[in-house]
């Protein structure tokens, strides 16, 4: 049975300004003491992606395996120029993360959710969140997943 994750999203924003995240680890709770994590088996140091194999992510600079409940899988920004549906090449590497995990799990599925701003008309929001949708879509697949992993919904201005 096909697994669709309809938390595995890739959010298209267009024409605003965003953060980039820090995973940071949360702090203790007063009275506790933290404990340290458990060691993970030995893996390839890495620095970036690239120098891991085909199914891994470089996470923490160690090589770990692409499996469903990979937290760094799970979500996916990419923001767009105002009236563009261009793919911007700051956005490129967050979208290379998505395609590994794609690649690496053929049962993981993404929603692809696109929008606009309130700048223009609705219809005309309706039609660039499907060309921004479309260009992410092709964007993925030209990295080697498959269109059966990809499905596209676009909001115009009604979600941002």
């Amino acid at each position: 049975m096909t697994r669709w994750l309809t938390s595995l999203a890739l959010v298209l924003l267009g024409g605003c300004s965003h953060h980039r995240a820090e995973l940071r680890q949360p702090p203790a709770s007063p009275g506790t003491e933290s404990t340290p994590l458990p060691a993970r088996a030995a893996a390839p140091a890495c620095v970036v992606d690239r120098d891991c194999g085909p199914n891994q992510l470089c996470i923490h600079q160690q090589c770990l395996s692409v499996t469903p409940d990979l937290t760094e899988c799970a979500m996916m920004r990419v923001h767009f120029s105002y009236d563009s549906a261009a793919i911007d090449a700051a956005d490129e590497g967050s979208l290379e993360r998505g395609a590994r995990c794609l690649r690496g799990d053929h049962a993981l599925h993404v929603t692809i959710e696109a929008s606009a701003d309130e700048r223009g008309t609705e219809a005309y929001s309706l039609a660039l969140g499907k060309r921004r949708a479309t260009a992410v879509s092709t964007w993925l697949v030209s990295r080697g997943t498959t269109d059966t992993q990809l499905a596209t919904v676009r909001f115009g201005t009604q979600r941002r």
